[in-house]
């Protein structure tokens, strides 16, 4: 493995961005980034931004104004050992392939797009989802993970003389944070008007769907891995997840990595640690040219800032859950756009 080799990075969130900027400032001259869209996009602002539509201008960029290898948009649609193949017939040759193609919504494309493939289309998008909330009376949201309870408390906070519920058919929500979280985020939903529905399956034919002017869907969330399934279906998890070593290597591939939310590492499915995971894999690979060693990626305690609002939240940190305000506010002040962006070396306004 040499500086010199092609590596090319399938995916550009946290985990793909993250890896392409640290490997071309480790001195490696030939990397290059796809994706779909032309944009990144910090999507912890996207659910103030539904609220707030200017807000989340300081969270997009384009590629093409910050990432310092090569960009090229488009949508790889079958990875063989050395080459990528897009959608439009032409193949990106590589010696070291990084797939970091996240996962999606199929139905709530406020959290992540499948249709807004430019910059100038999620901010058309991002304003017209805004007006369809601004109108509506009532709304339901369903799934009571983060996404959802965050959501549900954007909204009821934003606009009060709505009526917001959040079904979710476990028994409590934020089910992969601890109960303290989960009770201490339902109160504050509650403080705000949300009602919150716990242990209900709902289906289109219940009252609370009927009654909505509006049902956002946070649930469904689906790998991005269709790209594995012609020559590499046997290092696909039954999840869907691309199977991995503690160090990213893909099962059977030895040419390729994938980290993030498309791959099957034993963590929670958050950006700090796709972020995380491309600084370790770019750091890794940057050993592995210098004949170092490297290192295994281990899981680390959960943790979680939850916004409910704009002045209320709850933290669960190593230590435990809090609801200070220095933990808190540590999200609320930008949503982390300026420091996701700081880790990508790059200054926001």
């Amino acid at each position: 493995m040499t500086k010199d080799q092609n590596i090319l990075i399938i995916g550009g969130g946290f985990a793909g961005a993250r890896a392409a900027q640290d490997l071309v400032k480790s001195g490696f001259s030939n990397v290059s980034l796809i994706d779909r869209k032309d944009y990144f996009e910090v999507t912890y602002s996207t659910l103030r931004t539904l609220a707030n539509p200017g807000f989340g201008e300081r969270g997009r960029m384009r590629y093409s104004d910050f990432i310092k290898g090569g960009f090229k948009q488009g949508d790889v649609t079958q990875l063989s050992k050395n080459a990528a193949k897009l959608a439009d017939g032409s193949e990106v040759a590589f010696d070291t392939a990084i797939v970091a193609t996240g996962s999606s919504y199929s139905s709530f494309p406020v959290a992540k797009s499948a249709e807004a493939l430019s910059l100038d289309a999620r901010a058309a998008e991002m304003s017209s989802e805004h007006d369809k909330l601004a109108a509506a009376n009532t709304v339901l949201v369903v799934g009571g993970g983060a996404v959802g309870v965050e959501l549900a408390g954007e909204i009821a906070d934003h606009f009060p003389n709505k009526t917001v519920t959040l079904a979710e058919a476990g028994d409590r929500i934020l089910s992969d944070l601890k109960p303290k979280a989960s009770a201490t985020a339902q109160s504050q939903l509650e403080s705000l008007g949300v009602r919150v529905l716990t242990g209900s399956k709902l289906t289109p034919d219940d009252d609370a769907y009927k009654e909505a002017d509006l049902v956002y869907m946070c649930v469904g969330l689906t790998p991005n891995t269709e790209l594995m399934k012609a020559e590499f279906a046997s290092s696909l998890a039954p999840s869907g997840r691309i199977m991995v070593d503690d160090q990213f290597r893909v099962a059977g591939a030895e040419t390729i990595y994938a980290m993030g939310d498309c791959a099957s590492t034993p963590d929670v499915k958050f950006g700090y640690v796709a972020d995380a995971q491309g600084a370790l894999l770019a750091k890794n690979i940057a050993a592995a040219s210098a004949g170092k060693s490297t290192k295994d990626f281990k899981a680390q305690p959960v943790m979680s800032l939850i916004p409910v609002g704009r002045r209320q939240g709850v933290a669960q940190m190593p230590f435990g859950v809090t609801t200070l305000g220095f933990f808190v506010n540590m999200k609320q002040k930008d949503m982390f756009v300026s420091r996701q962006f700081a880790n990508l070396g790059v200054k926001v306004k």
